[in-house]
């Protein structure tokens, strides 16, 4: 093997008829030496007679000897020397040294020369006063961006677009009334352009004063041009107001100022979000009479406007007559609608497609994917998306992994979503522990939520508020409320702080166990806000234990509060009169439920037809079965059913079943148990 030798090495020297010396290589390519001899000996005698004359004179600051021949202390300073510092200190983002430096001060940087202070003073440069102005605007130091522009203009340098940058300032502040005076003060010095006017009617548009935009566009002593106009329709057409939005593109057109793709642009994404996407096609199809061409943006919320309101078929009509090449995002928007709509077999599809086109899919894709399959409960489609994303260069990330995991333990299936989690490309996070803990908690596997959170602490992953939480309502659920209370007097030992949904589940643990003294005073004493969960969930205690006159000052503390009662309030209030036999009571109830705003649901009418049945009142229950605001349910037609057959009205017992069988309404065991019963008397009779 060849080995390269060390710059250290001894080798042996070339031949002295190949060797060039460094004094051959000098004489080769420079000056005869006795002229470089003559130079240096004219340049030693000038320092000696400089050295000779200064003899008498010697620098400030210096104890002696000779003076430079190189710089002249008292010389004033070089033109244009303030200027460049001033741009190095805005540069520097030092603003106050600029300032002072530009207004004076104690601490100026370069104070002038006595020997200059009779000269006329520097001009400011105007390029860079309108920085430092910008900057200090962004910083909102809007009075000392205005100092700046007074000393332009007292030196007669300040221009357009001094006044332009802060009448912007103050515009993005909301300080309008400032904006207009400065543009006052612009327009009497004739340093107003379009810009100045237009970024008032910005800050007009931004403030939602659209008839002062409209007024100032119509009053303007220049002409505005395509930039104002589109900042008007901008504002328009997020106040929804279509009619003066097209009234003002017309007038655009009549003052000779043609839209370009931004006037388009705006107003297709405008009718896009607010499901206008008729009219939207309208200006699309119109671009071309103006000169400009749609581009991938525009067809892009067209197309995505098409599939989030369920149009997919003419979202795929666009994408595939666009007259540009679509890109990835294009594709994204029309997979999303193909994704709500439940078409699978066209999704892949289109994939292949935008494989075969080299528009390949990308995170958002996948994204768009994983979350609406997981969505329609297709989890196993979703896992086998994660398995291809590979395949195209993309790493799965936490986001995906922790959607499926979550759609798996939602569905029960706690082991899939523990291996999933095991098996991660990623590092998890609290939010995919978190996931997997709820499932395991919901089936009751207390020692396997002990190994997960043991291994939350071995990989360094924090736990949070939410992991208590989630242990705390598991135990509270299953009646294990002294565990849960055990778990809630370690949270202070992670640093973590109970909040109002780790009190609500232990309230609600304490209702559901007939202790509602406890958790009454639990309620009572927590250090945070009660909400309405927590309201509901001691109210559930106090109605189960009869304790009306508490239920009634509670829900009268709601309202004071402004904790507006729900329907689970009513719900809790009249299922557990049906269920105490105050039926009249609980339709009292029901009856104040629309001054609420409320509307019963099926829970509610389910609780009162139930309670008719039990006491007998069957003309009642019937009667609500039939005015119901929402369908009937088989628990509805169950309840009805139970007190026909008590009552051995059989009759009206089948008419009742024929009734539910043609509405759809699927039976089930309790219906077969009375139909049973039904079968049973028409044999006997």
């Amino acid at each position: 093997m060849m080995r390269m030798s060390s710059p250290s090495s001894s080798a042996a020297p070339p031949p002295a008829a190949h060797r060039i010396s460094p004094l051959r290589l000098y004489t080769k390519h420079s000056k005869p030496r006795h002229r470089h001899y003559r130079l240096a000996a004219a340049v030693a005698a000038s320092t000696r007679r400089t050295g000779r004359r200064s003899q008498s004179w010697t620098p400030p600051g210096r104890p002696g000897g000779a003076g430079s021949i190189w710089v002249n202390p008292s010389a004033p300073p070089r033109p244009g020397a303030a200027s460049r510092t001033l741009r190095r200190l805005v540069e520097l983002d030092d603003l106050d040294a600029a300032l002072r430096l530009l207004l004076g001060g104690p601490s100026t940087a370069t104070s002038t020369p006595a020997a200059a202070s009779d000269s006329v003073p520097e001009p400011p440069a105007v390029i860079t006063c309108n920085i430092l102005i910008k900057k200090l605007c962004a910083r909102r130091r809007l009075a000392d961006a205005e100092r700046v522009l007074e000393a332009l203009k007292a030196s007669g340098a300040a221009d357009a677009v001094s006044h332009n940058t802060l009448v912007a300032g103050y515009c993005r502040d909301g300080r309008l009334s400032d904006a207009e005076r400065v543009l006052e003060a612009a327009r009497a010095s004739d340093a107003a352009n379009v810009v100045t006017y237009t970024a008032l009617i910005d800050g007009y548009c931004r403030s939602g004063r659209l008839a002062d935009a409209l007024r100032l566009i119509a009053s303007m002593p220049v002409a505005p041009d395509t930039y104002t106009y589109n900042t008007v329709l901008k504002g328009l057409c997020g106040a929804k107001q279509w009619e003066e939005a097209e009234e003002l593109r017309a007038e655009m057109i009549r003052n000779n100022c043609h839209p370009n793709e931004v006037t388009f642009a705006t107003q297709i994404r405008a009718f896009c979000q607010n499901g206008l996407l008729d009219r939207a096609v309208e200006l699309l199809e119109q671009m071309p009479q103006y000169g400009c061409t749609p581009d991938v943006i525009i067809y892009s919320t067209l197309v995505n406007g098409f599939s989030e309101h369920g149009r997919v078929d003419k979202a795929l009509e666009l994408l595939n007559t666009m007259l540009c090449k679509p890109n990835t995002v294009c594709y994204n928007a029309a997979l999303k609608g193909l994704c709500i709509a439940g078409r699978w077999e066209e999704v892949g599809e289109l994939i292949a497609e935008m494989v075969r086109k080299d528009c390949p899919p990308n995170d958002a894709t996948f994204s768009t994917l994983i979350n609406t399959l997981c969505q329609n409960r297709l989890v196993e489609y979703a896992t086998e998306v994660l398995g291809k994303m590979h395949k195209y260069g993309y790493k799965p990330d936490v986001v995906s992994y922790n959607t499926i995991i979550s759609c798996l333990s939602e569905q029960g299936r706690v082991d899939d979503a523990l291996k999933l989690l095991n098996s991660m490309l990623c590092k998890p996070d609290t939010i995919s522990f978190n996931a997997v803990l709820k499932g395991l908690c919901r089936a009751e596997r207390w020692c396997d939520a002990a190994e997960l959170i043991a291994k939350m602490f071995k990989e360094d992953c924090p736990i949070i508020e939410m992991t208590f939480n989630i242990i705390i309502d598991s135990l509270c659920q299953n009646g294990l409320v002294n565990d849960a209370i055990e778990v809630f007097e370690l949270m202070p030992n992670y640093r973590c702080t109970p909040d109002i949904v780790t009190y609500s589940s232990l309230i609600n643990g304490f209702s559901e166990q007939g202790l509602d003294e406890v958790a009454f005073d639990l309620f009572r004493s927590m250090p945070c806000k009660a909400d309405i969960f927590s309201y509901n969930a001691v109210l559930k205690g106090l109605c189960t234990a009869a304790r009306w006159d508490d239920a009634g000052e509670l829900i009268a503390d709601m309202v004071s509060k402004d904790c507006a009662p729900n329907e689970v309030t009513f719900n809790i209030l009249i299922n557990s009169l049906c269920q105490k036999g105050l039926i009249d009571r609980a339709i009292e109830v029901y009856e104040q439920m629309p001054k609420y705003g409320i509307t019963p649901d099926i829970f509610t009418y389910n609780a009162l037809i139930n309670g008719f049945s039990e006491q007998g009142r069957l003309d009642d229950a019937l009667k609500l079965l039939n005015t119901m605001c929402c369908q009937p349910d088989t628990i509805s037609y169950n309840s009805v059913l139970k007190g026909l057959c008590r009552a051995e009205q059989w009759k009206h017992a089948e008419k009742l079943v024929t009734e539910m069988l043609r509405k759809n309404c699927t039976p089930n065991e309790v219906t077969f148990k009375y139909a049973n019963q039904l079968f049973v008397s028409n044999r006997t009779g």
